[in-house]
């Protein structure tokens, strides 16, 4: 139920409005990330958005600096597989499994590359840092996996996609943060 009201509310929003509520989400990233030292210098796992997700293009093309640490997007290699490559300026793209932009080169991430900040995409958010996805439970197999591993994570949404308490079942991980246009939502210590 949760899942399929905020994903109609998503899908709702005008195209305009997305990409400016898209445009002031990076910034409150970028301000939030410039205020924690551990995490400017942290790898960064970045998902590619789909159409009506927090644009993450912008992200990429921000985040990829010659000084800048190393910067990872998903690769989707069967329903509950997934793994993260390295993304420069030069990387070629191609459409995955799920229709997704994914890297088609590029050096895998992995533990000995340091601690990494993943930013997470989702259908639906409460105050607590649960989050729904489109139920495939790639990101959630992939965390719970990784999770030692994982400095920070931090997922990006539209204000209308808050939810009520999610359920939450043993496997799910919660967010640390959630960036809307209108706040930064702390959830690490809820």
């Amino acid at each position: 139920m949760y899942r399929r009201q905020a994903l109609a509310r998503r899908q709702a929003m005008p195209a305009e409005l997305r990409q400016h509520a898209s445009d002031k989400i990076a910034h409150q990233l970028n301000a939030y990330l410039l205020h924690m030292p551990d995490m400017q210098q942290a790898p960064k796992l970045i998902y590619r958005s789909l159409e009506d997700e927090v644009d993450t293009a912008k992200l990429f093309k921000s985040f990829i600096r010659p000084e800048a640490p190393e910067i990872y997007a998903p690769v989707t290699h069967a329903v509950h597989h997934m793994t993260w490559q390295r993304v420069s300026a030069d990387t070629n793209w191609q459409r995955g499994r799920f229709g997704v932009w994914e890297p088609c080169d590029g050096d895998t991430w992995s533990a000995q590359d340091g601690a990494a900040v993943i930013l997470c995409p989702l259908v639906g958010f409460d105050r607590k840092g649960n989050r729904i996805g489109f139920g495939k439970g790639c990101f959630d197999r992939w965390l719970a996996d990784h999770k030692d591993h994982i400095l920070f994570k931090i997922g990006l949404a539209f204000s209308c996609q808050e939810c009520p308490a999610i359920p939450v079942e043993a496997h799910d991980i919660a967010l640390d943060i959630i960036i809307t246009e209108n706040e930064v939502i702390t959830c690490r210590n809820n």
